[in-house]
C-alpha cells in the first residue's frame, strides 16, 4: 500500500507529464527523486551527470539520496547538467489550504527563517 507522500510524488509526476507548467516541488526529497527520475530517462548515470558539471559520482547520488544535507550549489549545477531550470512563484492559496489540512505535523516545515 502506498503512503500519502508516496501517492502525493506520484500524482504530480503525473501531472508534470501532462502540463507545461512544471511540478510543485514542496520539499528537498521530491526535489532529488524528480532529478534521479529526470537523469534516469535521460539514460544518464550518476558519474556522467557529476562529469557534465564537476561533481563527483558520490556527491550526486548522495544528493539523491539526502538531498537536504547537499549544498545550493549543488542543486545548480546538477540542475545545468540536465539542461533544466528553477522557477520560483507565489504558493497557489488553495494548495497550500490543502496541505496544512493533510500533511501530518511531523512532515511540515519546521525551521524559522
Amino acid at each position: 500500500m502506498l503512503t500519502y507522500t508516496q501517492l502525493r510524488i506520484i500524482l504530480d509526476l503525473y501531472d508534470f507529464a501532462y502540463k507545461t507548467d512544471g511540478m510543485n516541488i514542496t520539499d528537498p526529497k521530491t526535489l532529488s527523486i524528480y532529478l534521479r527520475d529526470e537523469r534516469r530517462r535521460r539514460a544518464l548515470s550518476q558519474a556522467k551527470v557529476g562529469d557534465l558539471v564537476g561533481l563527483r559520482q558520490g556527491t550526486v547520488s548522495k544528493f539523491e539520496s539526502m538531498p537536504e544535507k547537499m549544498q545550493i550549489d549543488t542543486l545548480f549545477r546538477l540542475l545545468s547538467a540536465l539542461d533544466l531550470e528553477l522557477s520560483v512563484k507565489p504558493k497557489d492559496k488553495s494548495t497550500e489550504e490543502a496541505d496544512s489540512d493533510s500533511a501530518p505535523a511531523a512532515e511540515k516545515w519546521s525551521e524559522e527563517w
